[in-house]
């Protein structure tokens, strides 16, 4: 079978800055600025204001509609303004500011373990939704909303996205080879929710690490570990087959990667769920594991910074609400 679809570019990729950098530990900011409007859909409405104690973990702005989602901090201080700020994807967005007052514990601490065998497709969605899950491979679509497609669109199968095609970007690579369990995990718990039958892990063939660690992870996980309360297995990664992909891109966009898997054409206009399908990144499969398991809201993910002007290229996992120069002065800072 050739895994391709029409066109494409072959960007020079610079990942050998970061490849073989390992995850660094979770940097833990003294200050945070959370956008109101950091999903796609409508802004969430804050429910706390200037002059607020908030703990780490806990929500601190509510969804304004189905297409919209939480926001929790990401640290412990105290909301010192709730004010206009710059973003990446538009020139302002209304948000909450937080600093640290000291000494706070900052450290997630886990939930007692849940056993989504036991949860309905209907409790793991409201899980994932009250967790402030968002798509974590762009456009950050929530992850809810992509998992309740309307009863006259079944999905049959899930796509998992680890394709990372983007030059220089090496954050869900590492994450596939550090964490690969957790993913086929998170994994499990979208083809309960969406009951779908058949499912592919899609990585490019310039991952080859990735792509060992992963194949390994589904071969020697168990292929009934999501259960029914009677103890009959419903769900597993039994039909769950690992796929490598030229690299080329954009592989990693849903049109792209469901032509290339599948053979199937999303209409103009149209989306995954269309053609029966839904994909998800490696990075949203791992924090909807993160939710279900051990009740962990969103609000960190890995990231790589990169490029030869900085003197430690690195992935490292990071709070939302990072300041940018904060966390370059974390890793060093500039050498040019």
């Amino acid at each position: 079978m050739s895994y391709k679809f029409y066109g494409g570019v072959h960007p020079s990729p610079h990942k050998n800055l970061t490849s073989d950098a390992g995850l660094k530990r979770t940097f833990v900011p003294k200050r945070v600025v959370l956008p109101l409007s950091q999903h796609t859909g409508s802004p969430a409405e804050s429910i706390v204001k200037a002059g607020d104690p908030v703990k780490a973990f806990s929500e601190v702005a509510k969804a304004t509609g189905f297409v919209s989602s939480s926001i929790h901090a990401s640290i412990s201080g105290k909301v010192t303004k709730i004010s206009n700020a710059p973003t990446p994807t538009s020139n302002r967005a209304l948000s909450i500011f937080i600093e640290s007052q000291g000494d706070e514990d900052q450290n997630f601490k886990a939930k007692e373990r849940r056993d989504p065998g036991s949860l309905s497709a209907e409790e793991l969605i409201s899980i994932i939704k009250d967790a402030g899950i968002v798509g974590l491979g762009g456009a950050a679509f929530p992850t809810h909303v992509k998992l309740s497609p309307p009863k006259n669109k079944p999905i049959d199968t899930v796509i998992l996205n680890g394709a990372e095609c983007e030059p220089y970007l090496t954050c869900d690579q590492r994450l596939m080879i550090e964490n690969s369990v957790e993913i086929l995990k998170g994994l499990e718990i979208i083809l309960k929710i969406l009951n779908a039958k058949n499912a592919y892990i899609a990585i490019e063939d310039n991952k080859q690490s990735a792509i060992y660690t992963m194949e390994k992870a589904l071969h020697n996980t168990p292929h009934h570990s999501l259960r029914s309360g009677t103890g009959q297995a419903q769900y597993s990664i039994r039909n769950t087959r690992l796929v490598v992909l030229r690299s080329i891109y954009p592989q990693g966009a849903e049109k792209q990667i469901i032509k290339s898997i599948l053979n199937r054409t999303v209409p103009a206009g149209g989306l995954p769920m269309d053609v029966g399908c839904v994909v998800q990144n490696v990075q949203t499969a791992y924090a909807i594991y993160e939710a279900v398991y051990f009740g962990k809201p969103l609000v960190e993910r890995a990231i790589t910074l990169t490029g030869s002007c900085l003197k430690e290229p690195v992935n490292i996992r990071v709070r939302i609400g990072t300041v940018l120069a904060d966390l370059i002065d974390f890793i060093g800072g500039f050498k040019k």
